[in-house]
């Protein structure tokens, strides 16, 4: 599963030569639409074969970025899964619900390159410095550790919180 998804991230990032979850979504025909939606997060639907990512507009652009990127492995991969019904996202990143769990997957490996990742890495960076220089949240930096872990990678993967985007 980790590396199929991981495969669909990089054919996605190598074909629109970008990492840009909201250029990504515009490029592969998902709307990406930003709303007040209260407590909820973002959500992924299809209603008459048209894709929708809505994320809520009160969020900072630092976390819409995330959502959508999650939003769009919900896309990319639960699609089927999505056509009269709506993945709605509460408490972010839960991580007890494969599609959640795959969601988040996609989103880590979207967001930081396998090489960008191993770079650091290599350089000494700790995870909590990763997650400054990539500009992304450390529980995706631990979930990335985990997909690289699961590919064959000598990684130690931190623990992450399901919560983290309450």
């Amino acid at each position: 599963m980790i590396r199929r998804i991981s495969a669909n991230v990089s054919q996605l990032a190598k074909r629109y030569t970008d990492r840009d979850p909201f250029q990504i979504a515009h490029s592969t025909g998902a709307q990406v639409e930003f709303f007040d939606l209260g407590n909820l997060k973002g959500l992924y639907t299809v209603i008459m074969r048209n894709r929708f990512i809505v994320i809520n507009s009160r969020l900072d652009e630092f976390r819409q970025k995330l959502i959508c990127a999650h939003e769009l492995g919900h896309d990319r991969l639960h699609r089927k899964l999505a056509v009269g019904v709506t993945f709605r996202e509460y408490s972010f990143y839960d991580m007890t619900l494969r599609p959640e769990y795959e969601a988040n997957i996609f989103a880590a490996d979207l967001l930081v390159s396998d090489e960008t990742f191993l770079e650091l890495i290599a350089k000494g960076y700790e995870y909590e410095q990763i997650a400054q220089v990539t500009h992304t949240e450390l529980n995706l930096i631990a979930i990335k550790a985990t997909s690289l872990q699961a590919r064959g990678y000598d990684l130690r993967a931190p623990g992450f919180r399901s919560d983290f985007l309450k």
